[in-house]
């Protein structure tokens, strides 16, 4: 039964938009020292940059721009403000193309991610409606609801880090999205040769365009799919940092050639004889083949 439920259309559409609006942002904003600046922040510590800037532009009075209002107003209103939190701002809206309206506001707390996410998950139980969500770790997560008649997805996405909670209000339509996944991945996106059950989303930024790559490779171990993964990239001319393991049998590591540069996680599932492969990758325009 909860087999068949993560198949799901809504589920999968949540998933969507958990990725394109928190993911896809956040390693944008993350990608664009690493690409142009050249500094050697992480992708937190450039979201924490971000965050205090627009803190410091609220404590000085800066008043919103009306595209800002437009986007609080379509991504808010689904969702009562959160109790402890600060001013909710506008991030961005409408950047998967016209056929995919989608607008993304945040605020933060000190909060938990998981004191978030069950907040928003009373609330919309309250109004009966059904509850679609992931928690993905204690980390983050997200919760929701999908109107099936137009295919709209109202979530409140999660990001714990630096003792603080990011938290995302996204609505959007992506039923469009979901078809294109299908698409085929570019050949100059470096993925394992043996890749299966691939979907693919490319999201064009302010000067980036972020790829971002899922399927799943055969092998006994994460190290094994590690090995036969960096293996591949050599002899595509990729190179490859040192990994960490922050989790149980996962694994993260940076890929990088002219002009782009990726992250990869790669995560099995006790008992297993699959693991999940995730690509996100940044790319200047001018480094596109």
């Amino acid at each position: 039964m909860l087999k068949d439920l993560a198949h799901h259309s809504a589920f999968r559409a949540g998933a969507l938009l958990f990725s394109v609006s928190v993911v896809g942002v956040l390693l944008g904003m993350a990608w664009e020292d690493v690409t142009y600046r050249d500094k050697a922040d992480s992708e937190l510590e450039r979201v924490e940059d971000q965050a205090e800037m627009m803190e410091a532009k609220q404590e000085e009075g800066v008043q919103r721009s009306k595209r800002d209002e437009a986007i609080l107003a379509r991504s808010l209103t689904y969702f009562p403000p959160y109790p402890n939190a600060g001013r909710p701002e506008a991030l961005a809206a409408d950047y998967l193309g016209p056929d995919v309206p989608i607008a993304v506001a945040f605020f933060t707390t000190k909060d938990s991610s998981d004191e978030v996410l069950l907040h928003y998950r009373k609330v919309i139980l309250d109004q009966g409606l059904p509850v679609i969500g992931t928690r993905f770790s204690e980390n983050s997560g997200y919760v929701g609801y999908w109107e099936p008649d137009t295919e709209e997805i109202r979530l409140v996405s999660t990001l714990h880090q630096g003792g603080e909670t990011m938290a995302f209000v996204s609505s959007g339509q992506v039923g469009n999205m979901l078809h294109r996944r299908a698409a085929e991945v570019p050949d100059w996106v470096p993925v394992p040769p043996n890749l299966r059950q691939v979907s693919t989303l490319t999201l064009n930024m302010e000067g980036l365009q972020n790829t971002m790559v899922t399927g799943r490779v055969a092998a006994r171990s994460v190290e094994e799919a590690e090995q036969d993964y960096r293996s591949s990239l050599r002899l595509q001319g990729w190179a490859a940092e040192a990994g960490s393991s922050p989790g149980f049998q996962q694994r993260e590591f940076v890929v990088n050639n002219t002009g782009m540069r990726g992250q990869v996680i790669l995560k099995q599932a006790t008992g297993s004889d699959e693991v999940e492969f995730h690509l996100s990758l940044m790319q200047r325009p001018e480094a596109l083949p």
